[in-house]
């Protein structure tokens, strides 16, 4: 097991939600992520595999919603691993999933749990509410 700077680490989690998400600075992903990055997530496809399939995951949540502004709201770190809990909140303005936009209000919140090697994120486990997310589209009701 490696050790990573903690403050460091935490930095990384902070920049991948306001820079990438909230900004959506495509080029920041160069800087934040290794080149051979791998994301295990609840979303289609389950798995990613490096920079430019991030990207269009990215793309994709932005053309559907375009105002996605998310914050963090903990990060720990120790070790390799930097962990945040988060929340984002969007209009739906777009097509998503099949989706045609409703202009309703989603919110999505999820714990990502992040392995940090060489100053970047390597991989990332994404623990998203998609239920939660889904009843906001409209495309399930709630139980």
């Amino acid at each position: 097991m490696t050790t990573e700077d903690p403050t460091a680490a935490k930095d990384l989690a902070r920049r991948v939600q306001e820079d990438v998400w909230n900004d959506g600075d495509l080029d920041a992903v160069d800087d934040l992520f290794a080149e051979d990055f791998v994301q295990h997530s609840p979303w289609k496809p389950s798995e990613l595999h490096g920079r430019d399939e991030f990207k269009e995951q990215v793309r994709t949540f932005h053309a559907a919603f375009p105002d996605l502004h998310g914050t963090v709201d903990d990060v720990i770190a120790e070790g390799d691993t930097v962990a945040n809990r988060f929340t984002m909140r969007a209009t739906h303005e777009g097509e998503f999933m099949g989706v045609e936009p409703t202009g309703g209000e989603v919110e999505l919140v999820g714990t990502i749990f992040a392995r940090v090697e060489d100053g970047k994120i390597a991989e990332r486990w994404v623990v998203d509410h998609v239920l939660g997310f889904l009843e906001d589209l409209g495309t399930v009701e709630e139980p």
